[in-house]
């Protein structure tokens, strides 16, 4: 915008005096008018520079500092009086008074008529709005063209910094600098690169949907001005068009220049996030198949990995599932922040995995806001490089991740095993407070697979197979269910049997004998050491708080 300073500057208005020492020239001008109404405050734009005789207030100073006053709430830009008509000279009543509002007063020659110094200054003043509007078009034009032609986000910033001969870059949501302008390859003190000083400045902007500027101190002698213009995407986390020297940047330049700017990476943000969305549908399909159960799904490895090399399924001896999923604590109303969450947790993990992992796919789990992530080889060090993840990103946004991972398994048409203990892994921490982020799968025993069968049926299969050793009362059953046990679990070896109870081979064979007699079947039958197995494993905790 044009400022008083600015026209007052120039040759052909040399003429025009400001009469106030303490006036702001400071004040933008957008039109002109002319009065000798007292009440035209009630009618005029803002920004308005007001011509007047002053007829009005001839010999009523008190009343020239209501009219002056009316004038600054607008707020207008300053007035002119053309003195020598009605008013030959200002009361210092006045003059004290504008002063004290730091208004401009400013004495019209009595040689120019006030229509001719309106019809001059609009010419002017319209000039360079026209002049700043064209440029501002020009910027739009080139940056359409430039979006077209699909050019990155580094091309567009690129050609920003250009354009202002500023140095310009755009921050993503995680504060880091993802595209700058050609300045910053030029050896810029402050680039080399004062990005940790400057992140949290940018952080406390994340927050703001408007404009904002700060003084960003290089060294004690050095202070530059950084403008900040948040990418309004309807993102509670949004990019950031960082500007540096904005307070320098030379005409022509107006704001809606930047906002052009602004709007052409917008769309440019927007593109790629429904490209990202379009990926992620298709991940999302494919990693449904996968998942099925195999009796569900008759695909053969091989067809399999065929089907998957466009996602990068790879053939290995390994495969193992990790859920990623938010936090309990994180229960969120606003759907446009969960979504948000979501896109952003992908991008972080689909960085951060092909980092730290080699050949890590990730997809997204149908139905659900959480992701499923496909090692294709054994991770050493699964945990810290989890741990590392997790971490960082909670550094950075208030996202809180946690991983539940499945057993490996070996075959590409097992892989659906190990993603339904991850799942029910993730079952099982939802349902509880643990302060752990990286959950393991517990392999169940005997008595979990069974605990939906009745307590009767599996008291009934433990007698009819222990018989008496079910649950022994005598010593000597003690002792005989003992011996069994321990001979069973040596693999039926007499030898071992004998030296882990510190007995004679003699006495193992004698108890083991006694045990053939109770189930009237050798103990080595495949049938019955499996039965027998079963029945000690569901009996053992009983059989100990017998003893």
């Amino acid at each position: 915008m044009t400022t008083l300073k600015e026209i007052l500057d120039l040759p052909r208005f040399s003429n025009i005096h400001v009469i106030n020492k303490q006036a702001d020239l400071s004040r933008e001008v957008e039109t002109i008018e002319i009065t000798e109404t007292p009440d035209v405050a009630l009618y005029l734009p803002k920004n308005t520079f007001l011509l007047t005789t002053a007829m009005a207030f001839q010999n009523n100073p008190k009343m020239l500092c209501d009219f002056i006053h009316s004038l600054n709430e607008l707020p207008v830009a300053g007035l002119g009086i053309k003195l020598g008509r009605f008013i030959s000279e200002l009361d210092a009543e006045v003059i004290a008074f504008v002063d004290e509002l730091n208004f401009p007063l400013l004495q019209i020659p009595s040689t120019v008529t006030l229509g001719t110094l309106s019809h001059q200054l609009l010419s002017y003043v319209w000039d360079q709005q026209t002049d700043k509007l064209y440029y501002a078009l020009d910027i739009q034009k080139k940056f359409s063209n430039l979006m077209i032609k699909d050019a990155d986000l580094r091309t567009l910033v690129s050609h920003l910094g250009t354009v202002l001969k500023r140095p310009v870059m755009l921050v993503n949501p995680f504060t880091e600098i993802i595209a700058e302008s050609k300045h910053f390859q030029q050896g810029l003190s402050f680039a080399n690169y004062h990005q940790h000083q400057l992140i949290p400045y940018l952080k406390n902007r994340q927050h703001t949907d408007k404009e904002a500027s700060f003084l960003f101190e290089i060294d004690n002698d050095n202070k530059l001005l950084v403008t900040v213009f948040p990418i309004k995407m309807n993102a509670y986390f949004p990019y950031l068009l960082v500007i540096f020297k904005a307070d320098q940047i030379p005409y022509p330049f107006s704001q809606f220049a930047i906002e052009q700017a602004n709007t052409v990476l917008l769309h440019t943000l927007y593109k790629n996030l429904k490209v990202t969305e379009s990926k992620l549908k298709l991940r999302e399909g494919f990693f449904s198949q996968l998942m099925k159960k195999t009796s569900q799904n008759k695909k053969p490895a091989t067809n399999w990995l065929d089907y998957g090399k466009d996602y990068g399924l790879v053939r290995s001896s390994t495969y193992t599932i990790i859920l990623v999923h938010f936090e309990n604590e994180e229960s969120i109303i606003d759907n446009n922040l969960e979504v948000e969450r979501y896109h952003l947790t992908y991008e972080w993990l689909e960085r951060q995995l092909s980092h730290h992992f080699g050949n890590a796919l990730l997809f997204p789990v149908k139905d659900t806001h959480y992701y499923g992530v496909l090692l294709q080889k054994t991770e050493p060090k699964l945990k810290n490089k989890l741990s590392l993840i997790h971490h960082q990103l909670k550094e950075r946004l208030p996202i809180t991740l946690h991983f539940s991972i499945g057993n490996n398994v070996n075959e590409v048409t097992s892989i659906h095993f190990s993603y339904k203990e991850a799942l029910e892994t993730y079952k099982t921490i939802a349902q509880t407070t643990s302060l752990e982020f990286v959950h393991y799968y517990q392999t169940k025993g005997f008595k979990q697979l069974i605990e939906n069968t009745p307590l009767e049926q599996v008291d009934h299969f433990c007698t009819t197979t222990l018989k008496k050793l079910a649950f022994p009362i005598s010593d000597m059953d003690k002792e005989l269910r003992k011996t069994l046990k321990t001979f069973l679990e040596s693999q039926c070896d007499i030898t071992l049997t004998a030296k882990l109870l510190f007995i004679h081979r003699n006495t193992v064979k004698y108890r083991i004998a006694k045990c053939e007699e109770i189930f009237e079947t050798p103990i080595n039958d495949p049938n019955l050491s499996l039965r027998l197995r079963l029945a000690l494993e569901l009996t053992e905790e009983e059989s100990l708080n017998e003893k």
